[in-house]
């Protein structure tokens, strides 16, 4: 049986529409998602307003999106990780298994990597904003009874934060700064909390984001264009700071970093 859906399609910059599709039939170890909710990511929006990102252009029409989350509606005889009911959230990643990172374990950094909704490769990889989606049994990470599918769909990107905080280290008592107070960084802020971190302080340029970064479980907030003494007060007795989470990109803002850290800080970038 073919499955048929309908697509948020980028045609060109500024040129968005609803497309239906053939979302294919089921394969071995696949299933099918009605996807519920879908998160907007920066690529998405470089794609749709200026049709790419870098050197990286849509040449044809391409299906946005790779944070999502949904409820199985079918799946393949062989597959055992979930059934039909389960809300999951979908791993954009499609690793090949058979290059040899994927071999060696490492399947993050597989050299034939497919990643929902990217136009890095022609033909592009379609991507994941549409109502179905077939995709391999082993994409899906079954989402815990209380949590709505809503937040289910920023599993993607809390991954990246997670990840940052892995690679700082135990955060047990540590204070953290966390520069950048976008989606990223707020969810940077969550994770460091969750991590045990004894003060988090968020820096950025734009009062929303600090709001935000205040809700995600910073414990003090700074609106660095509004208090410019902010790194001479933080990098009194050599630096303030354990760890340092930088998610602007900015290099102002790694440049102030690196004065407020204590010696043999680390910092995640």
């Amino acid at each position: 049986m073919r499955y048929r859906c309908m697509c948020l399609v980028i045609h060109a910059p500024d040129d968005l529409r609803v497309d239906e599709q053939d979302a294919g039939a089921l394969g071995p170890n696949q299933v099918l998602v009605d996807v519920g909710f879908g998160g907007i990511c920066g690529s998405d929006l470089h794609y749709f307003h200026h049709g790419g990102f870098g050197t990286v252009r849509i040449k044809r029409p391409m299906v946005l999106g790779h944070e999502v989350a949904g409820t199985v509606a079918a799946v393949a005889p062989d597959v055992t990780r979930v059934k039909i009911g389960d809300r999951v959230a979908v791993n954009p990643s499609r690793p090949c298994s058979a290059c040899t990172y994927c071999l060696e374990g490492l399947p993050n950094q597989c050299l034939e990597m497919r990643f929902y909704g990217s136009a890095m490769r022609d033909p592009h990889v379609e991507g994941a904003f549409r109502n179905r989606l077939v995709c391999d049994a082993v994409q899906c990470e079954r989402v815990a009874a209380g949590v709505p599918l809503d937040l289910a769909a920023l599993a993607e990107p809390f991954s990246v934060a997670l990840h940052g905080v892995s690679r700082a280290g135990p955060l047990l008592g540590k204070r953290v700064l966390v520069s950048g107070c976008g989606p990223i960084g707020a969810l940077s802020v969550a994770a460091a909390k969750v991590h045990g971190a004894a003060e988090i302080v968020a820096v950025d340029l734009t009062d929303a984001t600090l709001a935000v970064a205040r809700q995600m479980g910073a414990d003090t907030t700074i609106h660095v264009a509004q208090d410019s003494s902010w790194v001479q007060r933080y990098s009194a007795d050599k630096g303030t700071f354990d760890v340092m989470l930088e998610c602007s990109g900015n290099e102002r803002a790694l440049r102030a970093g690196l004065e407020v850290m204590r010696p043999r800080g680390v910092v995640v970038q």
